[in-house]
C-alpha cells in the first residue's frame, strides 16, 4: 500500500455558456477534495483576483480516520488569462 497522500486539482474555469467562470476542485481520491479550497482560497483570490487559473494541491491524511493532516500547493499557478 502507498503513502496516505492524495492530489487535488483546483481551478477557476470558463463556463460552457460563456457567462463567467466557476470554481472547480476535485481530489483523485476522497481525502483531497475537502483539503483544497478551504486552505487556499484566500491566498489564491489575492493572487489571481477574478482571473482563470489552475493548480495542483497535495495533501496527507491519517489512514485510519481519513482526516487531512496537511496540504500544500505543489505546482505554480497556471494563469489562463495571461497573454505572453
Amino acid at each position: 500500500m502507498g503513502e496516505p497522500a492524495d492530489y487535488a486539482y483546483l481551478g477557476r474555469l470558463p463556463r460552457i455558456d460563456g457567462r463567467g467562470t466557476f470554481l472547480y476542485f476535485a481530489g483523485i481520491q476522497a481525502p483531497a477534495t475537502p483539503a483544497s479550497p478551504t486552505t487556499y482560497l484566500e491566498e489564491l483570490c489575492g493572487e489571481v483576483r477574478t482571473g482563470r487559473f489552475s493548480t495542483i494541491i497535495a495533501c496527507r491524511f491519517d489512514p485510519d480516520s481519513r482526516q487531512v493532516t496537511s496540504s500544500e500547493r505543489v505546482t505554480p499557478l497556471y494563469r489562463a488569462d495571461t497573454r505572453a
